[in-house]
């Protein structure tokens, strides 16, 4: 069945309702329409004007109609949010054809380029939420997955025993076993230690991140999510178990999701030894971890003093980061703790500010 190729994107999105203006975000874009999160229904087939605001702050209006509801009761069965499903009428428009010239414009820089699957992939989905199983059962399924549901930590440890999967994903909080438990118990066993787990979890903390990243998970996803996001991750780590992991990495994860100060206060709490890998757009930076404590840095460039390009990299807002475990020896070329280090960086960042 054909899908209209959407945007997951969260951008402002404003409608009148009586005599008020609903200020609320959309889910995702695409060319026929936009899927808005919000408690303010509107009745079915209700035409209004949608003002929407694009990631690169133009605001479009566009003439739309109400196709669908997703009640709160039914939201929560889903793991979804609340909200409503416009459709966008065929009628010349200003803010219509902006919009869709807009998503042609991007679309071809936030979708994945096509990537073959490896065949007969198979995914364990753990969730209490029936309903929410269904749901993923069936967009996987249609993605080209092998999909097995279970309800609960302890029937998915018994089935990946009897009939290993390629891919788990599981959610943290579930009643008999939960996710944490299953995923220690997973990592625990020498068959299955190399299965790329993802966790999901309506807790987005950093430490629930971190707990995730530190226990070995693949990747993390806050609920509620949308089904294209779930299938491009599954899809990218089906690709990527193609390539031979490195047995001494311990941590890996994004910079959107666990800032880089948050990172460097961990290993410095575990005292580690490592090299941390980060990677942003173009940019690359080696950071060398001794008990904790960042004695050198090599990249983003090679000018400058050590301390000034660990400042630049301490800016960096996005990317991924891969930490290894090795022993580091070697001169201190930083000079400062990690928490002299967090705090300079928070003064200059403030002072910038200040001065913006």
């Amino acid at each position: 069945m054909y899908r209209e190729q959407r945007i997951v994107t969260a951008c402002p999105v404003e409608f009148p309702r009586l005599d008020t203006i609903v200020k609320a975000e959309s889910e995702d874009l695409s060319r026929r329409g936009v899927f808005v999160r919000t408690e303010e229904l509107l009745p079915v087939g209700n035409v209004l004007e949608l003002t929407i605001t694009l990631p690169d702050e133009t605001r479009v209006r566009v003439i739309s109609r109400v196709a669908h509801l997703l009640s709160p009761s039914a939201a929560r069965a889903l793991g979804r949010r609340a909200g409503m499903g416009f459709e966008f009428l065929e009628q010349d428009n200003e803010g219509r054809e902006h919009l869709i010239q807009y998503l042609e414009d991007v679309m071809e820089q936030v979708t994945p380029p096509p990537q073959e699957m490896p065949r007969a992939c198979s995914v364990l989905v753990v969730d209490s939420s029936e309903r929410l199983l269904e749901r993923l059962a069936t967009s996987l399924g249609d993605d080209g997955f092998t999909v097995k549901t279970m309800t609960n930590g302890a029937e998915a440890y018994s089935a990946c025993l009897d009939d290993p999967p390629d891919i788990i994903v599981t959610s943290a909080d579930m009643p008999v076993m939960d996710g944490w438990t299953l995923v220690k118990m997973v990592m625990g066993r020498a068959s299955l230690a190399n299965t790329p787990i993802v966790v999901t979890s309506e807790d987005a903390s950093d430490m629930t991140r971190l707990k995730a990243y530190r226990l070995g998970v693949r990747d993390f996803i806050h609920k509620p999510f949308t089904d294209e996001e779930l299938c491009i991750r599954l899809r990218r780590l089906a690709v990527a178990q193609r390539v031979p992991v490195i047995d001494k990495v311990v941590l890996r994860g994004n910079l959107a999701q666990i800032g880089l100060p948050t990172l460097l206060s961990l290993l410095e709490f575990e005292r580690k030894s490592g090299i941390l890998v980060v990677l942003s757009d173009e940019r690359a930076a080696r950071l060398f971890v001794a008990v904790g404590r960042v004695v050198k840095i090599e990249g983003p460039r090679d000018d400058g003093q050590a301390f000034d390009r660990l400042m630049s990299v301490l800016d960096w807002d996005g990317g991924n980061f891969e930490f290894v475990a090795t022993e580091v020896v070697g001169a201190d070329e930083i000079g400062m703790g990690t928490g002299m280090i967090l705090l300079e960086h928070a003064r200059i960042r403030d002072e910038s500010n200040a001065a913006e």
